[in-house]
């Protein structure tokens, strides 16, 4: 069973990089692929590598949940700001409900930023 991808931050550093590789790394068949983009520049930038640009707020629940349900998207690699949990959890809660409705299996994948976390001159 194939599957519709989302990679967020498609034009930073680990999404650009996980875009770059895809087509040599492998992978299954995939139906779709897309790529969270805020500007036309991204837009441009993920194109290349044959992603389609999608923008909206992954703060805004009901936004992420129709988003992941219009676009039948079953895997998202959740690669933007790590800080923001409740982001993530909209993610979880939306993919939860694909699962339900469609049966599909889903994934969730989060990586943060290399160095992220690194604190070294912060006390607690």
């Amino acid at each position: 069973m194939s599957h519709n991808i989302l990679i967020t931050g498609g034009s930073g550093y680990l999404g650009g990089t996980l875009l770059a590789r895809m087509g040599a790394a492998g992978l299954p068949l995939y139906d779709k692929l897309y790529a969270l983009v805020r500007t036309d520049e991204q837009a441009a930038a993920v194109k290349q590598y044959g992603a389609e640009p999608i923008a909206f707020n992954v703060q805004d629940e009901a936004t992420v949940r129709d988003t992941v349900l219009s676009h039948g998207i079953s895997v998202v690699f959740y690669l933007v700001n790590p800080f923001f949990s409740a982001a993530q959890v909209h993610f979880i809660k939306a993919l939860a409900e694909l699962k339900k409705t469609t049966g599909k299996d889903v994934y969730f994948l989060h990586v943060r930023s290399p160095g992220m976390g690194k604190f070294s001159n912060c006390h607690v």
